[in-house]
């Protein structure tokens, strides 16, 4: 399978969520979950290390719980095909992806992340991020979950996390 496709939910695959009528298991859960309509397969990757991520994600694309959107990635082309076509634009820059700076990208950003390192157990860490109100709040509840990823999961998922939070979050 091609690294630069975009995944997103089929109708079956939001159904899973919202019901768990199919049953799927924690990973094949949490991958389902990862898929946002905006990640590629390698970065869906990079972001679940499980050794059988892989196969997670082509199980879930077979069993029609996702589906890659061929607009973004036809969309995604003709951005790239534009962009390197401006004097001066080092190749490097289109590759980059940019990073939203928002409450919204961060608090989905952590839930993510949540979920990812932690599992079912991130279930009230995600409803605190989700609860948050202002940036200020939103800060602290972050710093909260560091502490507890550090504690469960280990200094170097903590500082991952707060890396991917910090990049998105508005005045930090």
């Amino acid at each position: 399978m091609a690294d630069d496709g975009i995944y997103r939910k089929t109708d079956k695959g939001r159904a899973e969520i919202a019901t768990r009528a199919n049953k799927l298991g924690l990973r094949e859960r949490t991958m389902l979950i990862m898929v946002d309509d905006k990640t590629t397969r390698g970065d869906l990757l990079a972001r679940n290390t499980h050794p059988g991520a892989a196969a997670i994600l082509d199980a879930l694309l077979a069993q029609g719980f996702i589906e890659t959107d061929p607009g973004a990635l036809a969309a995604g082309a003709e951005q790239a095909a534009a962009l390197t076509s401006v004097p001066g634009l080092a190749p490097a820059t289109v590759a980059a992806p940019s990073i939203e700076v928002s409450l919204a990208s961060a608090s989905h950003f952590a839930c993510h992340a949540l979920v990812t390192y932690l599992g079912p157990s991130a279930d009230d860490l995600t409803a605190l991020v989700e609860k948050a109100a202002d940036a200020a709040e939103l800060a602290s509840v972050l710093e909260k979950c560091r502490d507890a990823l550090q504690s469960l999961a280990g200094k170097r998922k903590a500082d991952e996390f707060w890396a991917g939070v910090s990049a998105r979050l508005p005045g930090v």
